[in-house]
């Protein structure tokens, strides 16, 4: 069996609860009410005053983590992009989980961060809920001094 090490981690699961999030994951419609075909996530410039989510993720797809084919750097969005958010609760069998062991990860501050606790809710036990102190939601994609690999790494030795 291999270690898991850091760089090869590479999903991350993030569980939804039953209030929609807001912003790509709608199925948008332009002034006819035809849905729209693309759809850009980010601003080409990032205006002034921009709320603090919008403005991380917007520093970490539109300058630290560009890529041509990447939904959230492009106009990459579709009509259907979203339809996996459509058509899987991703919350309505979480309770099932248990007895299995569950680990989730989340920022201090994190906009993300409810629907983490949401989920630490909903599982019955063998859980635990590890809150990154300082970390906002893409802090956590790639800034390998705030991933909290000594607990991915104690997590996965005690239940795989």
């Amino acid at each position: 069996m291999s270690v898991l090490g850091p760089e090869k981690i590479a999903q991350i699961i993030v569980f939804v609860i039953d209030t929609p999030a807001n912003g790509p994951h709608e199925l948008n419609f332009d002034a006819d009410n035809r849905s729209m075909t693309e759809i850009a996530v980010l601003p080409v410039k990032l205006p002034e005053n921009t709320d603090p989510v919008t403005t991380a993720f917007f520093n970490y797809y539109k300058d630290h983590a560009v890529h041509p084919r990447s939904v959230n750097s492009t106009n990459g969005w579709t009509a259907g992009t979203p339809w996996g958010y459509y058509n899987f609760h991703l919350q309505a069998h979480i309770d099932e989980i248990s007895p299995r062991p569950a680990l989730i990860v989340t920022g201090e501050n994190a906009h993300s961060r409810y629907m983490a606790e949401e989920s630490y809710n909903h599982i019955k036990d063998h859980k635990e809920l590890v809150v990154v102190p300082g970390a906002d939601h893409v802090d956590l994609y790639d800034q390998m001094d705030k991933i909290p690999f000594d607990k991915f790494d104690s997590f996965f030795k005690d239940n795989l």
